[in-house]
């Protein structure tokens, strides 16, 4: 018999839980039901593969031998060892006391979807009125720079573009919601939300901790002894940093309102800092001359 590959069939990896393998086969069934697609012989095609697939992975007996025996998986079932797939009849089932379900007819024993599609049909065996859509998920990298100028993208859900507006301030781990950007709702009703989350990459110039920016800055030995004025990055531009004599490394400088806008502050205007960290740079090669007044001021305890 033919290999049907049934995480294929249902879109999701080998190594899906069950619960993403009812997630899956609930989202398709929705799709190619029958009294979604009226007359669609294609679709009642689709939707008893989806049955079947879903008959198989979501057991987990049936699923470790069907994983084993691979290609043999068919042959050694048709072969009348039971337990897998089974080759009866799916339908909707109407019954005289208003109870309704989903089964599988074959040899007297049946498999009830009526827990899968419960928010498709009401208790009668009638459609229910317009219902929404699930919601969706997908993430979204950005930089650092990105999450505190805030940008625009455009990401593609379902075959569709669709386009994302960032706001200034979002934070690591932060959530956009789309509205009616889920899939699409079922009898005329709404679509669901599309919830985006955030993730803001490490950057190799700035680091973002809360609203505040990290920024490192390495200046000259001859700087850290004698004082200097030193050019710094932000996010915003260019700043000037006054260097005292002496300074130590690994001395922070703190400039406020320099660092991200606080999206969660009721008033705008409040912002992160930037914190500056100082790296002494130490050459690594040194003249006779100047290793000779290196030993003089070590001779001077310096």
């Amino acid at each position: 018999m033919e290999y049907k590959d049934y995480y294929k069939i249902l879109g999701i990896d080998k190594t899906a839980s069950t619960d993403n393998i009812k997630k899956a086969y609930r989202k398709l069934a929705r799709k190619y039901h029958p009294d979604v697609n009226p007359n669609d012989k294609t679709a009642e095609s689709k939707f008893k593969e989806l049955q079947e697939a879903y008959d198989i992975l979501k057991d987990e007996k049936k699923r470790k031998e069907y994983d084993a025996l691979g290609t043999e998986y068919f042959n050694f079932k048709n072969a009348g060892a039971g337990g897998g797939p089974s080759h009866g009849e799916y339908y909707y089932n109407y019954s005289a006391d208003g109870r309704s379900g989903f089964n599988f007819n074959t040899a007297g024993a049946g498999v009830n979807f009526e827990d899968i599609f419960s928010d498709l049909f009401s208790r009668s065996g009638k459609k229910q009125g317009p219902s929404k859509g699930n919601d969706l998920s997908a993430a979204l990298e950005i930089s650092v720079i990105e999450s505190v100028k805030g940008t625009e993208r455009i990401i593609n859900v379902n075959g569709e573009k669709i386009k994302i507006k960032i706001p200034a301030g979002i934070p690591n781990g932060g959530k956009i919601k789309v509205s009616g950007k889920g899939s699409p709702g079922l009898n005329g009703g709404p679509g669901g939300d599309l919830y985006i989350d955030i993730a803001v990459l490490k950057d190799n110039i700035f680091e973002r901790k809360g609203n505040d920016i990290y920024v490192n800055k390495k200046i000259k030995l001859s700087e850290a002894v004698l004082g200097a004025k030193v050019e710094v990055s932000t996010i915003f531009g260019r700043i000037m940093l006054t260097i005292p004599p002496g300074i130590q490394n690994g001395t922070k400088f703190r400039i406020p309102k320099k660092g991200s806008p606080d999206i969660s502050a009721k008033k705008p205007g409040n912002s992160g800092d930037l914190i500056v960290t100082i790296q002494v740079e130490v050459p690594s090669n040194i003249s006779e001359k100047i290793k000779k007044a290196f030993i003089e001021l070590a001779k001077e305890g310096i």
